[in-house]
């Protein structure tokens, strides 16, 4: 498996932003930023009693720092006192939005190393096509449209025709 990275050669050959330099991963568009919110947002009207929904959050895996756009947190109190700028806690599920400058390969190799770390599901989210899929540790993939997406990992299940409105 090639190892999903930042590369610093490509970083400064390209003309990439500040965000994308920091987070290892292409700047969103509007569209994504829709998306990430409403799942956000109907993440944490169903289920904010029973997880930490949090977004763009740097986990560490194996020394290496990934962003993904949501995470799914079993329940956490909020330490005003006692901040993470970069987290080894893993979420029980990582939510990638596919952007616009990004390849499916690359989301695809993210997923291998939060699968190998022990993270128990990963929704691929496709913003052009209206479809999430769910992968799971032992490669199976759920593909999900027009429907309710019913993760049995953690028992979350939101409403697709929300997602992309």
């Amino acid at each position: 498996m090639k190892k999903t990275s930042f590369d610093m050669e490509a970083a400064i050959a390209l003309p990439l932003s500040a965000y994308e330099i920091e987070r290892r991963k292409p700047m969103p568009s509007k569209n994504h930023g829709i998306i990430q919110t409403n799942i956000t947002g109907l993440l944490y009207a169903d289920y904010r009693k029973k997880f930490r929904i949090i977004t763009e959050l740097r986990i560490e895996i194996e020394g290496d720092d990934y962003t993904p756009d949501i995470c799914i947190y079993p329940l956490m109190n909020f330490d005003s006192l006692h901040d993470e700028i970069r987290v080894k806690q893993l979420p029980l599920t990582a939510i990638e939005i596919l952007s616009p400058t990004q390849g499916t390969e690359d989301l695809l190799e993210k997923f291998e190393v939060y699968f190998k770390a022990g993270i128990q599901s990963c929704w691929f989210v496709q913003p052009a096509m209206s479809t999430i899929f769910l992968l799971t540790p032992d490669k199976k993939i759920k593909v999900f449209h027009d429907e309710i997406l019913a993760d049995p990992t953690n028992d979350v299940s939101i409403d697709l025709l929300e997602v992309f409105q």
